[in-house]
């Protein structure tokens, strides 16, 4: 499970991003540029995905929340669509942990972090 990124975490998984795309041209194309940036207040989230979620798709993802530190994660009953456009071009299975992140500028939750198959 990932938790608790630093600003660094953030820039070097986005620059992993980056030299993915550049060495997968087939996996997409973008039009924009996003810079680089940690979001506060509950912006980036855990959770599980619904279904199996395609590479270049959306999928729903049901959020999970610690009460504390201490205890187990518990489904919140909070759902997201988020899209899996850049991380990888394999499949996330369905009930694998993901992590997802609002990207403001385009309305949307992508997912930038996902359990290994």
């Amino acid at each position: 499970m990932i938790v608790g990124l630093s600003e660094s975490d953030v820039m070097t998984l986005r620059q992993m991003a980056a030299e993915f795309r550049a060495r997968n041209p087939q996996v997409g194309t973008f039009t924009a540029s996003r810079q680089p940036t940690v979001l506060s207040g509950g912006q980036v989230k855990i959770g599980k995905a619904n279904a199996d979620i395609t590479a270049g798709t959306a999928g729903t993802v049901n959020i999970w929340r610690r009460a504390t530190p201490t205890t187990a994660a518990v489904d919140t009953g909070e759902t997201v669509e988020a899209y899996f456009d850049w991380l990888s071009t394999e499949t996330i299975s369905a009930g694998k942990e993901v992590l997802v992140e609002w990207f403001k500028d385009e309305g949307i939750f992508r997912i930038i972090g996902s359990e290994c198959e």
